[in-house]
């Protein structure tokens, strides 16, 4: 895919109707598609297959500070069209359309909201909204299977009734319940928060992330969906007779595997992507100087610092990137092959930890507290105190303690300082039907009190340095939005002014849900 640096963006715009311009446009696209020719006759010359994408957008609608080079998204369209008329039959490669469908996109996206934007605030790099939108139409012209895995029992006779992409065994029936084991040969996709809002655009859930569960033979009534153990999700008998697609339940150990495995390769993906291919763009940028031997490092450093020099001298805007861009090559050259070390051991580490694996399933009826675990509802039982970390303003250290499920934390107090203290962890949640954040919790009286969530990808303050009781109180939170991530409990004083009569000040938690 390229285009969207070819066609001459500063040609275009509504007050640029200089004929020269008009005359370079069309000079523009004419020399992409004699370049796109060049590298696919080089690519094919060494035995590769093609498949050509169509540019991004570039966004001429929205309604942005940024100046609107209009016209540029009509050149990359045209760009598209010409490389799959004119180079695909000659080079028998494929192509996958992203210009058109995601302009489509884009246009509905801005519906009710021209401010609103699939990519940048630029109008050129697409953001994680774009970026999974593009995936998503370059798996749907690869003709990627939808199912994940399909799994179907008879609660009534332990027949199975379906095992797509799947083995199913072991099954056992009780009065109430059945249980099966299940190796699924895939794992779901963890759709990440920040690109969510594409599931109102496109049919990604049924056309590529369907790992469904259907239980037939229940009698009526709420059941849980216990997985090796732990309960992540609950459910009529009627929906788990027509299916329930276990791709959109984050608590299941399937997509918790999933998501390691999209941790670990944004590891991956970040040795390429912004060391790397600094590497290498410096080292092509800066070749184009005859006299620099780019294999020498220190003269490669000191090509670089005068660059950064001269642009900074000339107030420059490229001053910004490429002052950055030095910095990366300066720091990293010297590391290139630990890099390259690390990106195979990663990749290596990868294939291991993508690997699916056996589970036990159990579909029985729930108490009230199994079922509000089961809808996720139960954010946080402090049966331990595992994956809370120290938020990083936090400026001094505090004391804890589990028991019987209730956290005790033990913060310093010290007059004449600001005393911060704040305790998050990872804590996703679809706030689709929820109004409050429940907190049960108890701290000394006086002791402020805050909390912050990052909803739809913006850190909400949800409360704000409040004064404890000190006795037990259960805080209903108001709580607005669609996803919800890391929670952040903020023990820390509003001021540096503030008084405490003694050296401490103890907070205890029991539980956090949601209603």
């Amino acid at each position: 895919m390229m285009g969207m640096n070819d066609v001459g963006r500063g040609n275009y715009g509504a007050d640029k109707t200089d004929p020269a311009l008009v005359a370079r446009r069309q000079a523009s696209i004419d020399g992409h598609v004699r370049n796109m020719d060049k590298l696919s006759a080089l690519l094919r010359g060494i035995g590769c297959d093609l498949i050509y994408l169509t540019p991004s957008i570039y966004d001429q609608t929205a309604e942005m500070a940024c100046y609107n080079n209009v016209g540029v998204n009509d050149a990359l369209a045209t760009c598209g069209r010409r490389v799959a008329a004119e180079l695909a039959p000659k080079y028998e490669a494929g192509i996958a359309d992203l210009n058109g469908p995601m302009t489509g996109l884009n246009e509905a996206y801005q519906k009710d909201d021209k401010t609103k934007t699939l990519v940048g605030p630029d109008r050129v790099h697409p953001g994680d909204l774009g970026q999974f939108l593009m995936a998503y139409l370059f798996l749907k012209d690869q003709q990627v299977p939808a199912l994940v895995a399909d799994m179907a029992v008879d609660a009534a006779n332990g027949q199975v009734l379906a095992s797509a992409n799947c083995t199913v065994g072991e099954v056992n029936v009780t009065a109430d319940a059945v249980s099966f084991t299940c190796l699924e040969k895939a794992l779901p996709y963890p759709v990440p928060i920040v690109a969510s809002e594409a599931l109102e655009l496109v049919p990604f859930l049924a056309e590529m992330n369907r790992e469904m569960l259907t239980v037939k033979g229940l009698a009526e009534g709420t059941y849980v969906v216990v997985i090796d153990d732990e309960p992540v999700l609950a459910a009529s008998a009627r929906e788990l007779a027509v299916g329930i697609n276990l791709a959109t339940c984050d608590r299941t150990p399937m997509y918790r595997q999933a998501k390691a495995v999209a941790d670990l390769n944004d590891q991956r993906h970040a040795i390429p992507a912004s060391r790397l291919r600094t590497l290498a763009a410096q080292r092509l940028f800066m070749g184009r100087d005859t006299n620099l031997d780019t294999d020498n490092f220190e003269a490669m450093k000191a090509a670089l610092e005068a660059r950064v020099e001269e642009l900074q001298k000339s107030n420059n805007p490229l001053y910004g990137y490429m002052k950055g861009q030095a910095a990366t090559y300066i720091k990293y050259k010297p590391l290139e092959q630990e890099l390259l070390a690390e990106l195979a051991k990663i990749t290596e580490e990868l294939w291991q930890l993508n690997q699916p694996r056996p589970h036990r399933f159990l579909i029985r009826p729930g108490n009230a507290d199994e079922i509000a675990i089961a809808e996720g509802r139960v954010l946080e039982d402090f049966a331990a105190f595992q994956g809370w970390g120290l938020v990083g303003w936090t400026n001094c250290e505090a004391q804890t303690e589990v028991k019987d499920g209730i956290v005790t934390i033990v913060a310093p107090r010290q007059d004449g300082t600001r005393d911060m203290l704040g305790y998050s962890r990872n804590l996703e949640a679809d706030l689709a039907t929820v109004k409050n954040l429940m907190v049960r919790m108890k701290a000394d009286k006086g002791a402020p009190f805050g909390v912050e969530w990052d909803i739809d990808g913006k850190l909400v303050r949800l409360r704000s340095y409040v004064a404890a009781t000190g006795e037990w109180e259960t805080l209903a939170i108001p709580v607005t939005g669609k996803r919800a991530g890391g929670l952040t409990l903020i023990l820390a004083e509003s001021g540096a002014t503030a008084k405490w009569p003694t050296p401490t000040a103890t907070y205890q938690f029991d539980k956090i849900w949601l209603e």
